[in-house]
């Protein structure tokens, strides 16, 4: 399944990425041994500009040829600032981060206004003109190395996607971010219908963000069959999903979420072997030269029909 999209990969391969700490991620990095990531997850926001380029710039020269998976939020201390956005009021700011990317220039994935649809974190309208302006801004500055994704979490209790839809000459991948078994399951609708969506706009998915929430890895086999099987088989089930990005992280001690226990990989030797079997399959995309990857993807967005 193929659609042309910028940075997708040709054929049925899924890009392999993790994140979403520094410390989390070397640990992953480690633990999954010859089958290295290919993305490493990062958020910013810009009023902590400055900072995150200072930190990423370090980051990265620890994982040779890693590519960026940045989740780009347009809330400012708390408050929805697309409305704003969309006027040019931050327009130097991200004339910055875009500069740096393309300084980067390796690939990079942005998720614009990640998990738009969680209720009342977006004004749709704004959040459109928002989108529609940064992606503008981008091409306009000729930063030819970022394939956007719009990346919703279709749970209960969130919006609808659709008002939030910036267009297909806007968008390169959909993505979705999953947790609870319950939600990957698949007979649960909300994730088969974007993924439906995704298919009628023809668009690749990127799982942007994904851990065995309230099952963990501590129980060993137990954990990897109640969450991780079911996991890698909506990937396999599910062919228009070309990437994911595993979050290496015990919720308890690195994000104070205890109820969600424990998702480092390196802490269960089952598990851990069990996830270095699935990623041996030849289907996924591991860290590679950038000239090696780019001979394995789309490197242009497709003209929209």
């Amino acid at each position: 399944m193929d659609f042309g999209q910028k940075y997708e990969p040709k054929g049925n391969k899924i890009i392999h990425g993790a994140g979403q700490s520094l410390e989390m991620f070397k640990e992953y990095w480690n633990a999954v041994e010859n089958h290295k990531p290919a993305l490493y997850m990062t958020y910013v926001k810009i009023q902590n500009l400055d900072n995150w380029i200072k930190n990423i710039k370090e980051e990265i020269k620890q994982f040779p040829n890693v590519m960026l998976q940045i989740g780009l939020n347009l809330r400012l201390d708390g408050k929805d600032k697309t409305k704003e956005i969309s006027e040019g009021k931050y327009d130097k700011e991200f004339e910055i981060l875009f500069r740096l990317i393309e300084e980067f220039s390796n690939p990079v994935f942005l998720r614009i206004g990640y998990e738009f649809d969680k209720k009342d974190k977006y004004n749709p309208e704004t959040f459109v003109l928002a989108w529609r302006h940064i992606v503008d801004k981008f091409r306009l500055d000729n930063i030819q190395n970022i394939a956007t994704v719009w990346c919703s979490c279709p749970y209960p209790g969130t919006s609808l996607v659709e008002p939030y839809y910036p267009g297909d000459n806007y968008v390169d991948w959909f993505g979705i971010d999953v947790f609870s078994k319950d939600y990957i399951n698949e007979s649960y609708k909300p994730t088969q219908d974007f993924l439906k969506l995704a298919e009628k706009h023809k668009k690749p998915v990127m799982i942007g963000e994904s851990s065995p929430a309230r099952i963990g890895v501590d129980k060993g086999e137990e954990s990897w069959d109640d969450w991780f099987k079911v996991y890698f088989k909506l990937i396999e089930k599910n062919p228009i999903i070309k990437a994911f990005c595993y979050i290496n992280w015990d919720w308890g001690k690195d994000w104070k979420q205890p109820e969600w226990l424990n998702g480092r990989i390196h802490e269960n030797e089952i598990v851990r072997k069990n996830f270095i079997k699935e990623l041996s399959k030849k289907k996924y995309i591991h860290n590679l030269p950038t000239e090696d990857f780019l001979k394995i993807v789309q490197t242009k967005k497709a003209l929209k029909n």
